[in-house]
């Protein structure tokens, strides 16, 4: 009995340190500087590209820096392999503002974790600049007619266990004329998911030694 019960219990031990790796993260950006035209859905789109990383991934957050404009006029997604979340839906529009938020620019951090939703969030003053980490905006209503009480449900844990490598799209529109904004930039941060430790392998081996022993 002591001589089976003391390789679990040094396994124990050894998958105190390893079972909790770290994963690594896989972090990428690029600069745009490119205008994103004004009052017209055919948008802006912008690719980082992974290769080689042989990772899936487990958790993204995505950064974006667009400078000037009417932030309420932005609509955002980011896709990869045919799996979307959106990131701007019309921040700030309500039934009672279906113009939206009237702050101008944002340099933002999308985060499932994030506390708040960018759409109640964001500032809405006048030609304020908006910035922070926010929940992304999540709603696959029509621009035209999206409010604050639409459903979410496109979040960026919809990429969780899709293969970190491939193509990556921003895709920014602008859906209202008068205020011109331009895509500087943006960056992607990918955690993927951990690869078992050696000693959990291990482990997870020794009952079938154990067996083959008897």
């Amino acid at each position: 009995m002591k001589s089976t019960l003391f390789p679990f219990a040094a396994c124990a031990v050894m998958l105190a340190p390893c079972s909790a790796d770290a994963a690594s993260t896989l972090v990428s950006s690029k600069l745009v500087n490119t205008v994103i035209p004004d009052n017209n859905s055919s948008g802006l789109a912008s690719i980082i590209a992974i290769a080689g990383s042989g990772q899936t991934v487990d958790s993204v957050d995505i950064s974006i820096d667009i400078r000037n404009g009417w932030n309420g006029d932005m609509y955002a997604y980011l896709e990869h392999n045919g799996v979307i979340s959106v990131l701007l839906n019309r921040p700030g529009r309500t039934a009672d503002n279906p113009a939206g938020a009237a702050s101008s620019g944002m340099q933002v951090t999308f985060t499932d974790s994030a506390l708040a939703d960018i759409h109640s969030a964001i500032s809405g003053s006048l030609g304020a600049n908006a910035s922070g980490t926010y929940q992304p905006d999540g709603r696959s209503a029509d621009p035209g007619l999206v409010t604050d009480l639409s459903p979410r449900s496109l979040y960026l844990s919809g990429l969780s266990g899709q293969a970190a490598d491939g193509e990556w799209t921003l895709f920014v529109a602008d859906l209202a004329g008068g205020d011109v904004a331009t895509l500087n930039s943006w960056s992607l941060s990918i955690s993927a998911v951990p690869e078992p430790s050696s000693a959990l392998l291990v482990c997870a081996a020794l009952p079938l030694l154990l067996r083959r022993r008897r």
